[in-house]
Formats: structure tokens, C-alpha cells, sequence
């Protein structure tokens, strides 16, 4: 069991869920669902958002959509984040910045012990922040370099410590931007790094042009310096080796000897102190040139290689921020020694002169940590961020469960005993949770490692399973079945057909948990799982459904009884189950589709490639996800209704619905909650603290 101090309340304000009514002329919801009829999607209007590759958000602006979406969505207090990039004011050693991968930028007044977001909430997100740089020219402005997950870059500075931006990409390719320099003495200058080479602006970004074009080895620049010395010759660093320019950028030459080839240099760390000097940190360990980039000399005395982030400290001390945590060197490189948990990731490093002892280290999923004693020891400090990257969500009891993944020693399964209130101040290191269910009292979780029971407040593997992959947990809990449903309406609100005869109440379904890895399907009997009969392809997903069960594989669909197994029509393949009420939905590359009624004809609720998630709700059953468009299942409607939801879609992971409020479990925004209206409908102005 690990012991961390988690705060006692909920995290501030952060965003808003709408749930929107019928479209204009809709006919009015009935009550209740009628058995058989598939949910339809209704699309009253698409939420706004800052895409990548789109102009940046500014006030007033429709791709502001996600700003107001934003505006009654609360996280819940589970602190962290993939941190990629921080930068302290020169000006004052308390004022720091930390933008995520995630497009969160936080800013801090106390030196990292604390923070908040630094303006809107998820001011960029879809992005990631990859480089955050003060002007060395105008007192108080902010450089931001983003790329977008899915391609596109931006460029733009704010005047009021990130509470506001200003665009400045004309001329920019539609590509990612991964680095960012400024000229001492040179207003107006500025380079950026981009997938095909370095683009430089004389006038503040208004504009840019291509620096590198004659260059076709000057590619993915993911690292750019000024020399402090000479600020006209600026050096790049690239996915194989450095290249320079004396001339502003005019002509390049590569620098390469001492460096191996195949380098990507993630970082240059000038020596102001020490004119010529420059460190470089990379895929290969650490360089040091004395002479401008002339000559190289490579140090490696440290046990990982790929070397994310470096700094040099006041006292001349250098700091290695390692995937394997930070090392130092007190003498010039020539011995080092780790200083901070192995399983830290080390993306940035922080420092300032005024406060030579503190460190501040930002990671990849486990937040900004801090050593205050120059490096003697280093603790958690992400209170306020909420940028964790959570897998699933299940209650258990009166405790909310909460997988956080890919947060190195943050890892595990968090627990409220407040329904998500405040969390425990321990919590339980687990391999990459995939899915969470509970049954007859009891919490399992999934994981690339296996499957774990909880026992108590610890975590248990079972052994049947060893540590093979598990991907999902399906639950059926003992009920009388309902009777077959009629005939399947089309969706919105085409009329409904000839009523058909009824038909007699199944048999009452027994309990059942069972649990999908790649290759087989397990489920539990009498206190062990054992491998169920499967003889098709490896399944891709699975549901329990008219008292069989149903699995897809990457080619057909097939319905498991104890006596057959059936090959089942399918409108697409390769697609993904689950069982909506007295329905079987099917998601994926073909759309969302909806089997009404076993035997009978799928209905299509959206062409779009889609995802559904279940949120163990009667009445809010299950969340669609097509493109960029998040939908709520409503039993009473009949209907999926849009929701304006502040992050974009593909990093919803999960969904739960608790107590009336619909939780998002999220990659890399946390969790998500909003109060869901009692009627479906406006929602209602309450919140969980």
C-alpha cells in the first residue's frame, strides 16, 4: 500500500455539461422505454472546439464552444499530470508555468507548491505544450509552442500570465511544433522547430518563412537554443543529430563531431557563466560542447540512456532528467548518481538562481515533483492539477473506485469513501488498469498484468489467469429476465410499426462475471475462473445478452449458449458490444449500430466511427463517442443527446453515472463530473462539494 496526503476537497471549477433537449419538432419523449425500440442520436447542435490544426481560441470566438462547454464540468481531486513543459519568471523565483500534454497550462505563485489554471480550464486542449519560453526582450511576455495529437502546430504569447493569447501562425506549416527559441538583444526574433525544419519570424510571429528548405536533413526539430553569447547563431536539434546557423538562421551547417549518429537531442542548456558552453541532452545520454558546437564530448557514466531533460544548477552541480528519474554530476559529468525515484520520468527540469536549493521536476503522468534541499530528497507537489490519465471507474459499496494509469509510482487504483468527495490518503500501485467491475461484493480490476481481486484494502492477482492481459469484465447480475421486446422503430421519430404478438417472460438470468483477454474468455465458478469454450479468432469484445453470451472478433459475431454456438450477422466487422438495457448495441470503424431484439434487423444510429461506453445507469445507460461528438444515452427518450463536453472525445475513457452525476474518466484531463438535470434537460446548478 502506498501513502500519499491527498487533499480533503474537490478540485475548483473547471468546465460545463450540457444535456440538450430534443431537436426543435422532436416528437415529446414518452415514459419509459419502450422494450425493443433502439435509442436514436439526436444531434440538436455540435460542440465547438479548439481542434489541433485550428485558429487558437479567442474570446468570442464559435471555437470558443469548448471554454463555455467548460463552465460547470468539476474534476474530482486526484492530483497530477503528464507535465512536458515549465518555465520560472526571470523576475520572480515563485511565478512558475507548467503546460501538459494534455493542452492544460497551470501556473503557480508559491514556487510549485501549489496550483491553478493559469486561465480558462483546458485552454488548449488536444494539444500538447511543448515549450514554454519567457521573452528575453519584453518583460512579462509568455511563448507558447503546442502540436497537435493528430497533427498541426501553433505558435502564440500571452501578456497576462497565460490568461489570455494571441495567435501567431501565418505562415507556419500545418504540422506539429515541438521547439521554440528567442534572441537576447534581437526583438522581434524568434525560431520554432517543426516537423520539417526551422521556421524563423522577425516581427514577432506576424509572419514566418522556411530557414531550413535547402536542408533535407534538418527534420523534427525537437530542440532549439540562441547561444546567450552570440545571438545570432542559433542551434537545432533533430531526430538524428545538431545543425547551426551563425546568420540568424540564414544558412546551416551540422556540428556533428563527438555526436553518434541517429541522436535525437531532446535539449540545449546554455552555461551563461561560461560562454561556448552548452549542454545537450538526448536518446544517447548527455554532450557537452565548451566551443559553440564546434566539438562534442559525450557522457554516459549514468545508467539510462535517453535523457529527456537537463539544467544546470547555481552551484555549477548538473541535473539529468533520465526516464529512470534525475542524476547529478558534481564534477563536470565524469561520475553521477540518481537522486529522485527510478520510476519518475523526467520531462522538464526547473530552476532559478534567487532560490538555489529548490528543484522543481515536471513528469511524464506523475505530476510536478520538488526537492527544496537542493536535491536531497523530492515529494509530490500537483495539488490543483487534475490532468491524470484514468482508465476506468466502478462503485463498489460506498466506495468510488478510480484506476489512474501511466503515472509511474502515481499508478494504481484510488478510493473515495465519499462517493468522490475527498479520497483516501493511500492507495493501491497496480499494473495499467483496462476496466474495473464489481460483483457479489466484491471489486476486480483488469490489467496488462493480470487480473486482481480486492480483498480489504489490498489488491490481490489470481492465479488462474497469471499476468496475462486482461481487457475486460463483464457482470450479469441475477434478475428476471424482461419479455422479448416487439418490433424495432427506426430512429429519431419515424412512426412505429404494427404492434406484434407477445411473447412469454424468459427464464431469470443467473449471476455471472467473466473476464476477456486477448486470446480467451474466462469466467468464474464456484471461487475459480475457468476458460469458457471459444474456437473463433481472438475476441475483441464480449456482452451477455439474452441469456447468452455474444463476442466479435476482427471478422464475425457469434452468440455462446451452453449448448451452441452461432454464427450471428453483423452490419460491419470488427466491431465492439455492449448490452444497452433490453438491447445489444455493436460500435466501431462501421458506426454505432443497435440489435433491438435477438433474430431481428440491426438498426444504424450513426454511420460515424463510434465508441459506447456503459455507466451502469437504469435510466442514463451509456455514452456514445462518434468523431468529436459525445452523446448520453436517455432510457425515458429513447434518444443519445449531445453533450458539450470540454476535452475532446477520443480522451474519454470511461463513464459512470453516481447519485444523479455523470463521471468522464479521461486521458490526461482526470475525471470528469457534472450534475445531470432531473428531466434530462437544462442542467441543474449543483455541484458535489
Amino acid at each position: 500500500m502506498r501513502h500519499l496526503a491527498l487533499p480533503p476537497r474537490i478540485a475548483p471549477v473547471v468546465g460545463v455539461l450540457w444535456i440538450l433537449a430534443a431537436a426543435a419538432g422532436a416528437a415529446p419523449a414518452r415514459a419509459g422505454l419502450a422494450p425493443g425500440e433502439p435509442p436514436s442520436t439526436t444531434d440538436d447542435s455540435a460542440p465547438a472546439r479548439f481542434s489541433p490544426g485550428g485558429p487558437l481560441p479567442t474570446p468570442g470566438d464559435s471555437a470558443h464552444g469548448a471554454a463555455a462547454a467548460a463552465a460547470s464540468w468539476r474534476t474530482l481531486s486526484i492530483w497530477g499530470g503528464d507535465v512536458r513543459s515549465m518555465a520560472v519568471a526571470p523576475g520572480d523565483p515563485d511565478l512558475v508555468l507548467a503546460g501538459t500534454s494534455t493542452g492544460q497550462l497551470y501556473i503557480s505563485h508559491s514556487g510549485g507548491a501549489s496550483w491553478t489554471d493559469a486561465g480558462a480550464p483546458f485552454s488548449f486542449a488536444g494539444w500538447v505544450v511543448s515549450s514554454l519560453r519567457w521573452d528575453p526582450n519584453l518583460a512579462g511576455r509568455l511563448w507558447v509552442a503546442l502540436w497537435g495529437v493528430w497533427g498541426g502546430g501553433q505558435v502564440a504569447f500571452s501578456d497576462d500570465l497565460g490568461k489570455t493569447w494571441a495567435a501567431r501562425s501565418a505562415g507556419l506549416p500545418e504540422e506539429p511544433v515541438y521547439s521554440l527559441a528567442l534572441a537576447p538583444g534581437r526583438p522581434g526574433r524568434l525560431f520554432a522547430g517543426t516537423l520539417s525544419g526551422v521556421y524563423g519570424s522577425e516581427d514577432d510571429g506576424a509572419s514566418w518563412r522556411q530557414l531550413t528548405g535547402a536542408e533535407a536533413d534538418i527534420q523534427k526539430v525537437t530542440s532549439l537554443v540562441v547561444d546567450p553569447s552570440r545571438p545570432d547563431t542559433v542551434i537545432a536539434g533533430t531526430w538524428r543529430r545538431a545543425y547551426r546557423s551563425e546568420d540568424g538562421g540564414h544558412t546551416w551547417t551540422g556540428i556533428f563531431e563527438g555526436m553518434v549518429l541517429d541522436t535525437e537531442v531532446f535539449s540545449f542548456t546554455p552555461v551563461p557563466e561560461h560562454p561556448g558552453e552548452i549542454w545537450a541532452s538526448s536518446c544517447g545520454w548527455v554532450y557537452q560542447t565548451v566551443d559553440h558546437g564546434d566539438h562534442w564530448v559525450r557522457f554516459k557514466d549514468f545508467e539510462e540512456r535517453r535523457t529527456l531533460s537537463f539544467a544546470v544548477a547555481p552551484d555549477g552541480r548538473l541535473l539529468a532528467g533520465t526516464v529512470s528519474g534525475v542524476f547529478v554530476s558534481a564534477d563536470g559529468g565524469k561520475s553521477w548518481r540518481r537522486l529522485s525515484d527510478p520510476a519518475l520520468s523526467v520531462t522538464a527540469i526547473a530552476l532559478h538562481p534567487a532560490r538555489p536549493d529548490r528543484i522543481l521536476v515536471g513528469t511524464e503522468g506523475s505530476g510536478i515533483w520538488i526537492s527544496t534541499n537542493g536535491g536531497a530528497d523530492f515529494f509530490r507537489s500537483s495539488r490543483g492539477m487534475t490532468a491524470t490519465r484514468v482508465g476506468a471507474l466502478a462503485l463498489a459499496g460506498e466506495d468510488l473506485l478510480v484506476a489512474v494509469n501511466h503515472a509511474g509510482p502515481l499508478s494504481g487504483v484510488y478510493v473515495s469513501r465519499d462517493r468522490g468527495r475527498t479520497f483516501t490518503a493511500d492507495f493501491a500501485p497496480l499494473p495499467t488498469v483496462l476496466d474495473l467491475a464489481v460483483y457479489a461484493g466484491r471489486a476486480y480490476a483488469a490489467t496488462t498484468g493480470g487480473l486482481f481481486e480486492r480483498r480489504g484494502t489490498d489488491w490481490h492477482r489470481l492465479p488462474e489467469l497469471g499476468t496475462e492481459r486482461v481487457e475486460q469484465l463483464l457482470v450479469d447480475k441475477e434478475a428476471p429476465a424482461p419479455a422479448a421486446p416487439p418490433a424495432v422503430t427506426a430512429v429519431e421519430d419515424a412512426p412505429l410499426p404494427p404492434p406484434t404478438p407477445p411473447t412469454p417472460p424468459r427464464p431469470a438470468a443467473r449471476a455471472r462475471l467473466l473476464a476477456r483477454t486477448p486470446r480467451a474468455i474466462f469466467e468464474l465458478e464456484k471461487g475459480v475462473f475457468v476458460r469458457r469454450p471459444y474456437k473463433h479468432g481472438p475476441p475483441r469484445s464480449a456482452a451477455l445478452y439474452d441469456g447468452a453470451l455474444w463476442v466479435s472478433d476482427e471478422r464475425d459475431l457469434y452468440q455462446l449458449t451452453r449448448d451452441a454456438n452461432h454464427t450471428v450477422a453483423a452490419p460491419f466487422a470488427g466491431g465492439r458490444l455492449l448490452r444497452l438495457g433490453e438491447q445489444l448495441l455493436l460500435a466501431g470503424a462501421g458506426g454505432a449500430w443497435a440489435l433491438p431484439a435477438p433474430g431481428g434487423d440491426w438498426v444504424r444510429l450513426t454511420a460515424e466511427p463510434s465508441r459506447v461506453l456503459p455507466t451502469g445507469d437504469g435510466r442514463f445507460g451509456a455514452v456514445l463517442l462518434s468523431g468529436e461528438v459525445v452523446r448520453l444515452y436517455d432510457r425515458e427518450s429513447r434518444k443519445f443527446h449531445v453533450l458539450k463536453v470540454p476535452v475532446p472525445a477520443r480522451d474519454v475513457a470511461a463513464a459512470l453515472v453516481l447519485d444523479g452525476r455523470l463521471l468522464l474518466a479521461t486521458s490526461g484531463y482526470g475525471v470528469l463530473v457534472h450534475q445531470l438535470a432531473a428531466d434530462g434537460g437544462a442542467a441543474m446548478d449543483h455541484d458535489i462539494r
